[in-house]
């Protein structure tokens, strides 16, 4: 088996693994058993098991930049992402948060990642650390610059942007813990974030001059 397949599987696996039971809860024989080589073969391509852990974070990140350009968000210095987005309307940006919330939802890695964060957060501080920071810190720092940038350029009325930022990203956040495990749910979450999105372009957006 080629050596690149084999590290793969490796990190297939123990994500599958982690995502389940946590990182406490699964050993490095059980990954290799999985992938159905020997444990000490693990040693080949990891240090151990907090290495595979640390290659599953690095990957999840490029897993996510290159799904924000399948997505076409905006991209580049905040000066141009508030260009971008003052120019591209409600439906672009709707259509942008809702494929942003499916991505976590049900994309195969961002999926098990999530879970496998969320369950770590409470035992690893290396863990809790990767889950505010793509779950809560970058998020909420992202947009409230997005949003100072907004107003600064006359796009949105004046305001606190945190709390903007606050505003805009909590429905995605408590839809997408609530829709876990429970995909009948998914429509009504999309459409209450559609809602959602409408009302806050409508309460904050600062109509175009005719």
């Amino acid at each position: 088996m080629p050596v690149r397949n084999t590290k793969e599987r490796i990190l297939e696996e123990a994500l599958t693994l982690f995502s389940k039971r946590g990182y406490d809860g699964v050993s490095v024989r059980e990954i290799a058993g999985r992938v159905g080589i020997r444990e000490s073969a693990i040693y080949k391509h990891f240090s151990g098991k907090q290495g595979i852990f640390d290659a599953l974070l690095q990957r999840m990140q490029e897993n996510y930049d290159q799904a924000t350009k399948r997505m076409f968000m905006p991209s580049g210095d905040t000066a141009q992402m508030v260009e971008d987005y003052g120019s591209i309307g409600l439906e672009t940006l709707s259509r942008i948060g809702e494929l942003t919330f499916l991505y976590w939802l049900k994309d195969d890695y961002a999926a098990r990642f999530r879970r496998m964060v969320t369950i770590e957060q409470f035992h690893s501080s290396e863990a809790g650390k990767t889950y505010r920071r793509f779950f809560i810190e970058e998020v909420l720092r992202f947009q409230s610059g997005l949003f100072a940038g907004m107003m600064e350029r006359g796009y949105f009325h004046q305001n606190d942007p945190q709390l903007l930022a606050v505003e805009f990203y909590a429905p995605f956040f408590l839809l997408f813990h609530d829709c876990e495990g429970h995909p009948e749910k998914e429509a009504e979450a999309l459409e209450l974030l559609r809602k959602h999105m409408a009302m806050f372009a409508q309460q904050h957006q600062v109509a175009p001059k005719t």
